[in-house]
Formats: structure tokens, C-alpha cells, sequence
């Protein structure tokens, strides 16, 4: 969740619970993969799209399939 709390008028803005927030706030979703070392404790970005049901009727879940495929 990219937070957008004053954004209005941008069409990829939707209320979402925030897990940083612990509550429902304005913004953007993103779903992104990661590959995680657990002896560096290094993450390194693979992959990541920007959640938006209304326009491709997607799931987060169908999203984070296709980008592990």
C-alpha cells in the first residue's frame, strides 16, 4: 500500500486496510515479490505491479501467481 491520505482526484487511489496504519486509508496497492536471503539477511526485488481490481479485475493473489510462474 502506497499511502495517498490526500489524494482525491488520482483514479488508482482506493480506501485499503494498512497494515502499517492498522486502519482503512486512502491509497494505491502494490504487490510485489521479493527474494529474501535469511543468512545476509538481504532482500532483493524480483518483481512488483500496482493493484487495481476495477481496471483488470486481477486479485492479489492471481497477481502474485503469475509473477512467481
Amino acid at each position: 500500500m502506497i499511502a495517498k491520505t490526500r489524494s482525491k482526484k488520482i483514479e488508482m487511489v482506493h480506501y485499503q486496510y494498512s497494515g502499517n496504519e492498522h486502519d482503512v486509508i486512502a491509497g494505491i496497492g502494490l504487490v510485489n515479490l521479493l527474494c529474501h536471503n535469511l543468512t545476509t539477511v538481504e532482500s532483493i526485488p524480483i518483481d512488483y505491479r500496482i493493484y487495481d481490481k476495477d481496471s483488470d479485475g486481477k486479485t492479489k493473489n492471481t497477481h502474485f501467481s503469475e509473477m512467481l510462474a
